[in-house]
């Protein structure tokens, strides 16, 4: 079996939350984020939180890997309207802004935060319950 896996997630009042912990590969955070969005329980169209807060090797992460992970969820664009990134640094946050503005999909808004509470209140505040 091996290591536990750094990436899990969890549904949190309609929002699907990917917390990223450790050091992980862009395959762990596509295969976690397709099962959940592909949960039932999800409302639909949902926004996703990814907390990177917690990974590690985050600087070694090619700009080219960060841009995979912000086109998954442009791959799933008729299902989720808003994704937030938690960064867990200033340098991350900057390519995570690239990558996002380069995966842009109709309807879909990926956008980096280093706060929390100020990525979730951007992904539900916007929307009306």
């Amino acid at each position: 079996e091996g290591e536990p896996m750094p990436v899990f997630s969890k549904l949190t009042k309609g929002t699907l939350v990917i917390t990223v912990d450790g050091d992980y590969t862009s395959n762990e955070v596509r295969r976690v984020g397709a099962a959940g969005l592909e949960d039932p329980e999800r409302a639909v169209p949902g926004h996703v939180l990814v907390d990177m807060s917690g990974a590690a090797g985050m600087r070694h992460q090619s700009a080219e890997r960060i841009g995979d992970s912000a086109r998954f969820f442009a791959e799933y664009s008729d299902s989720i309207t808003r994704v937030a990134i938690i960064a867990p640094s200033d340098i991350v946050f900057g390519m995570m802004n690239q990558a996002g503005a380069r995966a842009q999909a109709p309807g879909l808004e990926i956008r980096p935060f280093r706060d929390r509470n100020e990525a979730l209140s951007w992904l539900t505040g916007m929307a009306p319950e």
